[in-house]
């Protein structure tokens, strides 16, 4: 069937309609008439595959990756980068509306479209590494374009280490780029006899056992090469490990970063999921004090060891510490950076009824952004929104809105 694609979705699909019902075709702009079949019908919408383009966007282009369409990991690298940025700017407006912001939003691009990430994480099966496509596929790959050049060259050793030496129990390998070392976390769903290759001599390797990497339960087993290692963002040196969660673009976290530092400068801060502590120690350099809060117990263990004497760490969760730590300190501004979920509601209500000044709330996940925003705007003036692109070819962003007090 013939769909002609009217908008952009939250998810990076082309919008159109069939006979009055909605559907989504992945990687298609708006404007592009295409060829759509394999339609899978669901009760509200329906989805389909792209078979050919019958009228191509002006700013269609061959995708840079031999893996675009089959591993569903990237979007919009069927369309140029600037394009690409246009469409994302879209989605994020559409989002806001929801939250009543209608304002202009500025874009500050990656500098590097492709080799920007410091981490990926790879699903293990049958002695090949790759990704799981949105169909529940497993697709083993060679290389990932939009990873870091050095992991590129890590993946190949290891797939040539999984030629010999085979698991039961293996889910993943994460790759992770520190300044001067790739970092590679073997992680087992039940406890295996782990092969040391000297192939693997290069890497710092880490073997967990556990379910999910980044979490407090999962174990670590053993080390090999074991040292210390750092990523220098703003010409500091965090120490970094396997499980700490870090900006995956290391020159946008800059540009995040620097805009947020600016304008904190001398003030008294909150930090809230503050990671471990990045933030929090690059604004103590010009704050007069960062109180950081985080739930990881590795995270916070990092914060610790980096902290200055205008940094404090308090290793809880969010919504039980910060609105004990607002009733007994008074603050300029808070920092709000959660995961994907947002902020759970107590934690808006706690900032809305101690009304600090000034928020800067940074999300990878612009619908809970736009949803927390809403609430916050009984309070809250939302200043302006920035939009920072974390995360080329996805349709995911790093956005950062700030938000002041309304007059009385």
């Amino acid at each position: 069937m013939q769909v002609e694609i009217k908008d952009i979705s939250y998810g990076g699909c082309g919008v159109g309609k069939v006979d009055g019902k909605v559907i989504f075709v992945p990687h298609t702009d708006i404007g592009e008439i295409v060829e759509v079949n394999n339609v899978s019908k669901g009760s509200k919408f329906d989805k389909g595959e792209i078979v050919s383009v019958i009228k191509p966007s002006k700013d269609r282009c061959e995708p840079f990756c031999p893996y675009f369409s089959l591993c569903g990991g990237c979007d919009f690298q069927f369309v140029n980068y600037e394009r690409e940025l246009e469409l994302k700017l879209i989605i994020l407006k559409n989002e806001l509306k929801k939250a009543n912001f209608l304002e202009k939003i500025e874009i500050f691009p990656s500098k590097n479209r492709f080799f920007y990430r410091n981490k990926i994480k790879l699903t293990y099966r049958n002695n090949k590494l790759g990704y799981i496509t949105p169909s529940k596929n497993f697709i083993s790959i060679d290389k990932c374009p939009i990873a870091n050049v050095e992991i590129n060259e890590a993946l190949a050793v290891l797939n040539n280490y999984f030629k010999v030496h085979s698991y039961k129990n293996l889910k993943s390998v994460t790759f992770r780029k520190s300044d001067d070392k790739i970092l590679v976390a073997f992680l087992f769903s039940q406890k295996e006899n782990f092969v040391y290759d000297e192939i693997l001599n290069p890497f710092f390797i880490g073997v967990f056992v556990g379910e999910v990497l980044e979490n407090d339960k999962t174990k670590l087993i053993k080390t090999f090469n074991s040292d210390k290692f750092y990523k220098t963002i703003l010409n500091v040196k965090i120490p970094i490990d396997f499980k700490s969660f870090f900006q995956i673009n290391n020159l946008v976290a800059e540009n995040l970063y620097g805009y947020i530092i600016d304008n904190l400068k001398g003030k008294k801060i909150v930090n809230a999921y503050s990671g471990q502590g990045a933030l929090s120690l690059y604004l103590s350099t010009v704050c007069k004090k960062v109180v950081g809060i985080e739930i990881q117990k590795s995270s916070h263990l990092i914060a610790e060891e980096i902290k200055n004497s205008n940094m404090e760490n308090i290793n809880g969760l969010v919504e039980e510490k910060l609105p004990l730590l607002l009733k007994e300190e008074k603050f300029d501004a808070i920092v709000l950076d959660p995961a994907r979920a947002g902020c759970q509601k107590s934690v808006i209500e706690s900032i809305n009824r101690v009304k600090i000044k000034e928020i800067y709330y940074i999300s990878c996940n612009f619908a809970t952004l736009a949803r927390d925003l809403k609430l916050l705007s009984e309070v809250y003036h939302i200043e302006n929104v920035k939009m920072f692109d974390m995360f080329p070819c996805t349709a995911n962003m790093e956005v950062c809105a700030h938000l002041t007090l309304k007059s009385v």
